[in-house]
């Protein structure tokens, strides 16, 4: 890219930072590196609660980072009644067709008036290069993206981050494995939304690779940082967009926890309560603690992040498991574990808890899943396998490489 001026489109409000969605810290972190280089960086992020779009807290956290940012009402048209209706739509078109990447027609971006309006503000401010973050920001846009033009028309790059059609494939495979580890009154608990839509959707995958080849076609560039996704991609793909395979190579630098080696918990997962990761927890303790047990009875592992409103269940009865239920610092976290482990069966696009636990200069055993889309140079802290045994007997090596056999005792 030769330009300097860049825009970047997110599908959800990520400042101010800590984000509660994980992809905020990818986000920010990739428009800081653009503007550590000298880049000129501009944001377009849609909103659903428009008393946050509101609040001078994230309009200054926009204000700082970049040099002009526009909030937009996303999906559910920020609260108005005609975006009730188009999630409903989408969720029924999506339910009738199979198609995963489903949209619907009452989009703000998706008005003459309003399209016209929003592509005039952003021409103005003269970006060379757009940079989608998901399929979902391009239809977020609606009919403003063919309207960007300053005199000629900026470089349009997507990031793919997630295969959506494969996604929600796996999905109905995670959401299979959890479903059969719980009881009918803990699906209905915690999952009874998920267990509804399991039963009642169906997926048509041609007819979703045709959403996405449309998606891809509103693009000149798509990068995919997965080297099996950019394969798949390869090997299917009908769009007029150039793919591009990149490796995510935007990582923060080291942050010190101050552990105490004999205060830490032998391993530790953070993660979301998405079921992706309720599954990990499910493969973690089905198929690697009880090969961990038999050699290290007292091997104590953290479970922490948003998943701890759902893991319990999964977790009951279970020996030296804590899990602790709010984590107002993840460096507290951090500073608790010897390891990161990310047990990961199933995923696509960027893992992010690898690379928060590359910022703090944690050692992390993963299966391949969990370090999807990054380089090699990366990952020399990092064992990789899809071993259970060899999984581990990783752990228990930091076990007892650390000699870690006293109760762990958290500073504050």
């Amino acid at each position: 890219m030769t330009g300097r001026s860049i825009l970047f489109v997110t599908d959800e409000l990520f400042l101010p930072l800590p984000s509660k969605n994980a992809s905020g810290w990818l986000y920010y972190t990739i428009a800081e590196t653009y503007k550590k280089r000298g880049w000129k960086i501009c944001c377009v992020s849609f909103f659903r609660d428009p008393r946050l779009a509101e609040s001078s807290e994230v309009n200054s956290a926009y204000g700082e980072l970049f040099s002009q940012f526009l909030l937009l009402p996303g999906w559910n048209r920020g609260g108005h009644p005609l975006g009730a209706v188009g999630r409903v739509w989408r969720e029924v078109e999506r339910a009738l067709t199979g198609n995963v990447l489903s949209s619907h027609p009452f989009l703000a971006t998706n008005s003459i008036g309003n399209s016209r309006r929003i592509a005039e503000l952003l021409n103005a401010w003269q970006v060379d290069v757009v940079y989608l973050a998901k399929p979902q920001s391009v239809q977020l846009l609606g009919r403003v993206l063919p309207r960007l033009s300053n005199g000629r028309k900026p470089l349009v790059v997507m990031s793919a981050h997630d295969d959506f059609v494969n996604r929600a494939i796996a999905y109905r495979g995670t959401y299979r494995r959890l479903f059969d580890a719980l009881n009918l009154r803990q699906v209905l608990r915690n999952h009874a939304n998920a267990w509804l839509r399991y039963y009642l959707e169906r997926i048509d995958v041609v007819r979703s690779r045709r959403a996405e080849t449309e998606i891809f076609d509103a693009c000149h560039l798509v990068r995919v940082e997965s080297v099996d996704e950019f394969a798949n991609y390869s090997a299917i793909n009908q769009s007029t967009a150039k793919l591009s395979h990149k490796p995510f190579s935007y990582v923060a630098p080291v942050r010190q926890t101050g552990v105490t080696a004999a205060r830490a918990f032998d391993a530790g997962f953070i993660g979301s309560s998405d079921v992706m990761n309720l599954d990990a927890v499910l493969y973690l303790r089905d198929m690697i603690l009880p090969i961990i047990r038999r050699e290290a009875p007292e091997f104590r592992v953290l479970i922490a992040g948003g998943i701890s409103s759902k893991v319990l269940p999964l977790v009951e009865g279970v020996g030296n498991i804590t899990v602790w239920d709010s984590l107002d610092d993840v460096s507290n976290f951090y500073r608790a574990i010897r390891v990161a482990a990310v047990p990961l069966r199933a995923g696509t696009g960027v893992s992010i808890k690898v690379l928060e636990a590359l910022s703090f200069g944690k050692k992390i055993v993963s299966t391949p899943v969990g370090v999807r889309g990054l380089p090699h140079r990366l990952l020399a802290n990092t064992i990789v396998t899809s071993d259970p045994n060899e999984f581990a007997h990783a752990l228990l090596k930091e076990q007892t490489r650390s000699g870690m056999h006293s109760q762990p005792v958290i500073d504050g």
